[in-house]
């Protein structure tokens, strides 16, 4: 690509910032779509974020991205906040436009996206999503299922203590929405025969885990979508006894992928194809995920 004066500048910040995916998908996306702009990884310490803002404002820069351990403290140095980000209290994207910059968060609604087709014939007003763990992502995306309007989220986690502080707090804005239960056999069993998506936003299944899953084979069903926010390894052990009851699978790559995407069309007006952006994402995430277990799991909300 030609770089100029006009070349727009994106990036994605957090620390560590070497295992994101970002940079290989959205500079193959503005190659792809014509678009002047270059996206950058940079590290960043805690200490330095305000520093590091005050010189993207005198840049010319387009927005960025988020990654840990940033989502949250980044809040205090934008200019406003879209609401659902604001009652997330996170933010992963970030557009700079009239000198000003607003803070986002696309990972809740990059998974709905990522459902969508496979859910299509259920109304959403009917449906009940059950998440298990309580981790960063699992916040945004519950949080996102109730903007959107489904029956119910249930959220199922070992220390009950934190589910129970989670629904409260999706509840508060929208009301009846959330339901915390244990991961007790008998409350995991009832949760998943009203739930038509079984979501695990835990760690269970990752290289440290590879032969466990966070719920028995024998609670799953065949109607059920199965969803893994891990995606490396890309078939868990979950996913391996859904598959064999014939429940549809799916792993955490397509919620990566659209939240990008949507973070793309926030910059730039355009909903990239996602099939280039997923060709973009399969070519460089087993590269990138060599040696580094913190980018394979989507409950912190990865970038």
């Amino acid at each position: 690509m030609r770089i100029s004066v006009e070349t727009k500048i994106y990036a994605v910040i957090g620390d560590p910032i070497g295992q994101s995916l970002s940079p290989q998908l959205h500079n193959g996306l503005f190659k792809a779509n014509a678009v002047d702009a270059l996206y950058l990884p940079i590290a960043v310490k805690s200490e330095d974020l305000k520093k590091l803002l005050d010189g993207f404002r005198l840049m010319n820069f387009g927005g960025f991205n988020i990654t840990k351990p940033h989502k949250m403290e980044i809040i205090e140095y934008l200019d406003r906040l879209d609401p659902l980000a604001e009652k997330i209290g996170a933010v992963n994207t970030v557009v700079y436009q009239d000198k000003q910059m607003i803070g986002y968060n696309t990972d809740g609604f990059g998974f709905i996206k990522s459902i969508e087709e496979k859910i299509s014939e259920i109304p959403k007003e009917r449906l009940t999503i059950l998440i298990l763990g309580c981790g960063g992502a699992v916040k945004s995306v519950a949080m996102a299922l109730a903007d959107w309007g489904i029956k119910k989220v249930i959220i199922a986690n070992r220390t009950a203590a934190k589910a129970e502080a989670l629904v409260k707090l999706i509840n508060k804005s929208w009301p009846g929405k959330a339901e915390a239960i244990s991961m007790a056999p008998e409350a995991l069993k009832k949760a998943v025969d009203a739930a038509a998506v079984v979501v695990n936003g835990t760690s269970v299944g990752m290289a440290d885990s590879a032969l466990q899953s966070p719920l028995a084979k024998a609670l799953l069903k065949k109607e059920l979508l199965v969803y893994d926010m891990i995606y490396s390894p890309p078939v868990t052990q979950l996913l391996k006894d859904a598959k064999e009851i014939g429940a549809q699978t799916q792993n955490g790559l397509d919620m990566l992928l659209y939240q990008g995407l949507l973070a793309f069309e926030l910059w730039t007006g355009i909903f990239p194809d996602p099939s280039a952006g997923k060709k973009l994402l399969e070519e460089n995430s087993e590269e990138n995920s060599e040696g580094n277990s913190e980018q394979k799991l989507l409950k912190e909300g990865i970038k």
